[in-house]
């Protein structure tokens, strides 16, 4: 079974180490302040070209991270089947 991934937390997480916050996020993104904080408190996203926007706006790539994630997922079943 796969892990559960909080894409918003993983979104604040990078705000955080960058030192900035939603807002700054929704106006690279062009939109709303209030749809920053959305972004933040999404736990899932069903649209991988808007995970592409912010991530080229952070300068962070957040699909390679899910990428890792699903090889850990692949290698632990693997090594289970085994």
């Amino acid at each position: 079974m796969a892990q559960t991934v909080d894409i918003g937390k993983m979104i604040q997480d990078e705000l955080d180490r960058q030192k900035r916050n939603p807002a700054w996020l929704a106006d690279l993104l062009s939109t709303s302040r209030s749809n920053g904080y959305k972004i933040v408190n999404e736990k899932k996203f069903n649209d991988v070209l808007f995970l592409m926007d912010v991530s080229v706006a952070m300068n962070h790539n957040f699909l390679k991270d899910l990428a890792a994630m699903i090889e850990d997922e692949i290698s632990t079943k693997s090594e289970q089947s085994v």
